[in-house]
């Protein structure tokens, strides 16, 4: 009876501890999702600047019919500048399990 007060509770505590679906590093797939579209954003920026929140872009993270994830956040490419544009980032990633990293699929950036 004893050995019941002591593993239910460690159970309890180990499950607590673990993420769903976790990342090599800890990272949800989620906010591994959002760094392959920030990284995606970043090599279609040039260098400009942009504010975008990653947690929520990762916490858009929804299922696509095709198997892939669909992830979308609003974006504000030079931020203060008279240049100011705003827009909304939209990425499909691709998990594969040959790679801890899903590769981006599609990506655009809507008005």
């Amino acid at each position: 009876m004893r050995n019941w007060l002591v593993v239910a509770p460690a159970a309890l505590v180990l499950a607590a501890c673990g993420g769903d679906e976790a990342g090599t590093g800890g990272e949800s797939r989620g906010e591994l999702a959002a760094q392959a579209c920030k990284a995606a954003t970043e090599s279609r920026l040039e260098g400009k600047l942009y504010e975008m929140d990653l947690q929520a872009l990762a916490a858009s993270m929804r299922d696509a019919p095709n198997g892939e994830n669909f992830l979308t956040a609003p974006i504000t490419i030079e931020p203060g500048l008279t240049s100011e544009v705003k827009q909304v980032v939209e990425c499909t990633v691709r998990f594969s399990s040959a790679k801890p990293q899903p590769d981006v699929v599609g990506f655009t950036f809507n008005w």
